[in-house]
């Protein structure tokens, strides 16, 4: 397991391989059976973490990815079974989170929200994601996974997808959803891999079609994080995530902390992610990586759960 390779190798070793820099000489935790970050969060009134952005597949799926993920040396700090990250995530006081999957190919995306159907509905805390891909059956199987399903949400993956957000195939889905005001979580920035229809320059058109749709562009788009922030004046359903930016692990760009002052500029517009499990370091980085920054309790409260508790409605609390 990861957490054995952390004692058997060096930051000196973990830093040199793989296609992505890290940040500093001192490398953070792979794993941490004790999280570091809990008494940060009482220090700032945050009574859990709310992640908008983990993953969930098919165990046979998430192995391909892990698979994926070993050729280019990108270690998974949490490469465990469904039952032991679910309770990792408690552990590190993650109360909400979602279910975030996508697909690749043709005849994939609807096995999955079938999968989510019958295997997340019932888990604590899960708000339950879907996906679609643009082919025969999407809008009509959109629908099923809103209206007889409950699927919470979708995901959108542009680079592994290879997926223009523009495709007329996508027309009817994208006007259901802004009708229906269903969110989508999109990776549509060019890091940490640019794909064919990635970026700024894909997504404005995209937004400017459907300008009442509920989207929470993963990563804030890095690489081009005040392009997609500057859109926030235009569009009122227009959220980013956090995820994988301020981190010492490089892979969303190496000058992310000149945009840190958007966290208090757009605080609500902006929700908390941490990309788990497939991360190459310990859960605990990812939250001391925003509140161990210059960054005010309220602006901190609302990142880590009030906006995603309000965006969500959760009952508990509305």
């Amino acid at each position: 397991m990861l957490p054995c390779y952390a004692c058997q190798h060096s930051d000196a070793e973990r830093k040199n391989k793989g296609f992505f820099r890290w940040k500093g000489e001192n490398l953070p935790p792979l794993y941490e059976k004790d999280p570091s970050h809990i008494d940060l969060l009482e220090q700032y009134n945050i009574p859990f973490i709310f992640d908008i952005h983990t993953h969930f597949f098919p165990e046979y799926i998430m192995r391909l990815i892990w698979k994926w993920f070993d050729k280019v040396q990108w270690d998974i700090a949490y490469r465990f079974s469904t039952e032991k990250r679910l309770e990792e995530l408690k552990k590190n006081r993650v109360s909400y989170f979602t279910s975030l999957n996508y697909a690749h190919r043709p005849n994939m995306a609807e096995m999955l929200n079938l999968w989510v159907y019958e295997n997340c509905l019932q888990i604590p805390g899960m708000l339950a994601f879907g996906t679609f891909y643009p082919e025969n059956g999407v809008l009509r199987y959109t629908k099923k996974a809103v209206e007889e399903y409950g699927l919470k949400g979708f995901k959108l993956h542009c680079e592994v997808s290879k997926l223009n957000l523009n495709l007329p195939e996508l027309h009817s889905v994208f006007l259901y959803l802004e009708e229906k005001q269903i969110p989508l979580v999109i990776h549509t920035g060019t890091a940490p891999l640019k794909g064919e229809f990635t970026g700024i320059s894909y997504f404005a058109p995209f937004m400017q079609t459907f300008p009442r749709l509920k989207v929470i562009v993963a990563h804030m788009g890095a690489a081009e994080i005040e392009e997609y922030a500057n859109l926030f004046a235009i569009y009122p359903n227009l959220y980013m995530d956090t995820t994988m930016v301020f981190v010492d692990f490089l892979a969303t760009g190496e000058s992310v902390d000149e945009v840190f002052f958007l966290l208090e500029k757009y605080s609500e517009r902006i929700f908390f992610g941490s990309d788990f499990p497939n991360i190459p370091y310990s859960y605990s980085h990812a939250v001391k990586s925003i509140l161990e920054k210059n960054i005010s309790k309220k602006t901190a409260q609302e990142i880590f759960y009030k906006n995603a508790i309000k965006f969500f409605t959760i009952r508990e609390f509305v």
